[in-house]
């Protein structure tokens, strides 16, 4: 079962830390909206490891050295 308000909870917590809002304000926001803070934490957690993997690019990490 898709749970649509998580979801759009998390776009939201993707594009206010994307505009450079704090995470201490977006957490008052939603909590004000009613949501519980594990939720958000955990919201706040999965958009931060997206956007980890996406900044990684593996052309651009050191190579290992070749086995002689």
């Amino acid at each position: 079962m898709v749970d649509e308000a998580y979801i759009e909870m998390r776009c939201y917590v993707k594009f206010a830390l994307h505009f450079g809002f704090p995470e201490e304000t977006i957490k008052g926001t939603l909590i004000k909206a009613g949501w519980p803070l594990e939720r958000i934490n955990r919201a706040i957690l999965e958009v931060r490891m997206a956007r980890a993997k996406q900044s990684f690019k593996p052309e651009e990490a050191e190579a290992p050295p070749a086995p002689q």
